[in-house]
This record gives structure tokens, sequence and C-alpha cells, in this order.
């Protein structure tokens, strides 16, 4: 009798435990489940959803149809939930401490900045038939997109206040004018490079070794470069603007500082070493700083605010208490 009341017991619990998980796999249920915390405030699967499956259909027109569900993409969408979710806490974090700074403007102000979004993107979108046909082809509805648009308001007061009292000296002016002069020429300044990159520094010596005994430089580049991008063309990677972040530091200062027709000594950076020929320059004259300091001002003012911005959200969340379910995405 005792091993048929524990039979009927365990009987009874398996049925309610699959009672129970029938339950949480209807879509309703679905929807509510919890897939991050943020101080205690949930954020719910039918949310992440709603996101989710708009970044879909994104992706779907840059890839094709039925990229979601192709297994060679699963690592890129696996990576993609977690960047939404991301998202969606960095935007609560940030709601709620615009509530805690007293920033969060009242309904009526709201209203008013939202509709006035929406009504440039009905005018941008041609009208406010085509601006619906393009919120339903990415899944959203009005509501949605006002919701979204509600929150930036009030993010946007959020950065206001934290940037409120940034402030740049002169000092800091002339600083980032010197150190970016090539952002305030008459015209950007540019030249024609060509390089030859080898792995170790021994390849290099015998490199430069050939072209001071004649060697075609164009040849040379053909015979030992590794950079595929510009081996075929004898090591020529075009115009280059003295600005161009692209490139490696070490190498513009170098290629830059070469006079023309001029092959450099070896060149270490980050991928390897480097011979360089500079075959043509285009360079203007710098503007005074006096002329350009309005330009110069706004410019580190934004990098300013944005460092603080920056600095002042990791702060936020290293204190918050934020919990993630990245298995129920």
């Amino acid at each position: 009798m005792k091993k048929l009341s524990l039979l009927i017991l365990i009987a009874f619990l398996l049925n309610l435990v699959v009672g129970c998980e029938l339950i949480s796999k209807t879509p309703e249920g679905e929807a509510k489940t919890v897939v991050a915390k943020v101080n205690g405030e949930k954020i719910t699967k039918g949310e992440f959803d709603k996101l989710f499956q708009s970044q879909i259909v994104q992706y779907e027109m840059m890839y094709g149809e039925g990229f979601a569900s192709k297994p060679e993409n699963a690592d890129m969408i696996k990576s993609l939930k977690e960047d939404i979710l991301t998202q969606m806490i960095n935007e609560k974090l940030i709601i709620q401490k615009a509530n805690e700074l007293k920033v969060v403007p009242d309904d009526k102000t709201i209203e008013t900045e939202v509709n006035k979004l929406y009504d440039d993107a009905v005018k941008q979108a041609g009208g406010e038939d085509k601006f619906k046909s393009t919120l339903e082809t990415f899944k959203m509805t009005v509501d949605d997109f006002k919701k979204y648009m509600s929150n930036r308001v009030i993010i946007e007061k959020v950065y206001d206040e934290v940037v409120k009292d940034v402030t740049v000296t002169d000092d800091e002016l002339i600083k980032y004018y010197n150190e970016n002069m090539y952002d305030y020429t008459e015209k950007p300044n540019k030249m024609n490079v060509s390089h030859i990159l080898v792995e170790d520094e021994a390849t290099a010596k015998k490199v430069l070794d050939e072209i001071n005994k004649g060697a075609k430089f164009e040849d040379v580049a053909k015979k030992y470069s590794t950079d595929p991008g510009s081996k075929d063309n004898g090591g020529n990677l075009g115009d280059i603007y003295y600005n161009d972040d692209n490139y490696d530091k070490t190498f513009m200062t170098n290629a830059i500082a070469l006079p023309v027709g001029k092959i450099s000594p070896i060149v270490k950076t980050q991928f390897g070493y480097h011979i360089i020929k500079v075959n043509k320059k285009e360079e203007y004259k710098l503007k005074p700083f006096e002329q350009v300091k309005d330009q110069v001002k706004e410019v580190v003012l934004e990098n300013k605010k944005t460092d603080k911005i920056n600095e002042t959200f990791t702060n936020w969340e290293k204190e918050a208490k934020i919990t993630k379910y990245t298995d129920r995405l």
C-alpha cells in the first residue's frame, strides 16, 4: 500500500509538472516569460520578440528570405538576440535613472514631442499610408513606434541632464587643433601611396636591398608583398587622405613625412614591416585656429559629452542589479 501510494503521488506530481509546461508554452505564457530583470523590473519575451522580429525583417531584406532559419546563420542570430537584449536592458536602466533624476517630462510634453516625431516620420515616408505600410513591413504598429519615440524623448532628457555641466577650455581646443590639423586645411590633403608589406624584418631588409640595387618597386611588391589588396597593383594603395583613420597611425606619419618619389626605411606597424613609397601629394595650407575655433569647439565639446555619458552609464551599470535569461530568447 505504501508503494502504491508513492506511485500515485509521483504520477500526480508528473501530471502537475506536465500541465505547467503546457501552460507556459501557450503563446500568452510564452510572451510573459521573463528574459531579463533590471533592478527588479522585468523585460518579457513578448517585448523582446517585437524588436527581434523587426530586426529579422531587415536582415532578410539584406540577405534573403529565411535567413534566420538557416543553420549556418545560427551564431549571427544568437549574437543578434544578445545585442537586442542588451539594448533593451540599457534602455530600461536609463528610463529608471530618468525617474531618479526627475527629468521625465509630463505626459502632455511627451505626447507633443512624440506627435512631432511621428509627423516628421510620416512626411519623410511620403504620407501616412506609406508610413503605416512601412511599419507593417517591419511588424510594428503605430503604438509601437510612439512608445519607442516616447522612450527616445526621455533618454534625450537624461543625456541633457548628465552633460549639462560639461565645458571646454581654450587650451583643450588648441591641443585638439594641433593634433588634428589635417582636418582644418583649406582643402583636404591627400597622397598616392604604394607599399610592400612583409611579415619579418629580415625579409624587409632583403626587399629594401633589392630596391636600393635598382629593382623596380612595383616588381618587388608583386614578388614579396603579403598585402592582398595592393600586391597585384605593384603595392599601390591609391589616394589616401591625411586624416584617414582607417590606416595605422605609424604608417600614416611616415608616409606623410616622406618626400614624393623617395623610398622609406623599414616601418614597423601592428600589421608587419613596410617599405613605403609616395607617388604624388596634394597639400594645402592650414586654416588659422581663430578661423576654425567654433568648429573645433563643437567637436571637442561633443567628444567630452560622449565621454561623460559613457562614464556615467558604466557606473550606473555597475551599481544596477541586472539578470539575463539568454536561454529563454
